[in-house]
């Protein structure tokens, strides 16, 4: 006849329950994140990593996002081995980029294409200002991004254009280069951005 195993359940004290309630806490990043903890500085890849380019947007009046993608290879999948990659981001007042503004580190992970997204806090309200990625011995282009009023400013005049659904195979795309001449305070992109297809 085989014996029977008995376990008493475990009962908690206050304090058990504090502490590894804490502990939970402190892990809960990291197990929410899809963010390895092993990443690379240093990676051999075909191509020029920034060949997508650099974007800014959802300004605020002390900040902004950035945005860049580690694809040396876009149209074929990226070209990116499955491996973390550390971004270095830097945000200055000059085009120079000698004048920091803020500074700091990402990482581009296989799980969202090595594509970075940063917000940017503790700017100048009503501002411009020039950013710049680097990864992998490279430096991005320099993008622009502007700060906007503070809440409770009125600008006198807000000079803006907007973009609207484009098919990128069978779109001329000189009204960019129009708005690159153009003093703009704002660009906004209403509904989808660009349609791609094969061919």
């Amino acid at each position: 006849m085989p014996t029977r195993l008995h376990v008493a359940p475990r009962v908690w004290n206050r304090r058990q329950v504090l502490i590894a309630g804490g502990a939970l806490v402190a892990a809960w990043p990291g197990l929410s994140a899809p963010v390895s903890a092993m990443f690379r500085k240093h990676l051999a890849v075909d191509g020029y990593p920034f060949a997508i380019g650099v974007a800014s947007g959802d300004p605020t009046p002390d900040g902004f996002v950035l945005w860049t993608r580690l694809a040396p290879q876009p149209l074929t999948g990226g070209g990116m081995p499955s491996e973390s990659v550390e971004v270095r981001w830097k945000v200055c007042h000059d085009e120079a980029m000698t004048r920091v503004a803020a500074e700091g580190t990402a990482i581009a992970t296989p799980e969202l294409a090595h594509s970075v997204h940063v917000e940017v806090p503790g700017l100048e309200a009503d501002r411009w200002y020039f950013y710049q990625f680097a990864a992998l011995g490279e430096v991005s282009p320099k993008g622009r991004a502007r700060t906007a009023p503070k809440f409770a400013d009125m600008p006198h005049q807000l000079r803006m254009a907007f973009a609207s659904c484009q098919h990128f195979e069978s779109g001329y795309y000189n009204a960019y280069e129009h708005m690159l001449r153009e003093d703009l305070d704002l660009v906004a992109h209403l509904g989808d951005y660009i349609y791609e297809y094969a061919g």
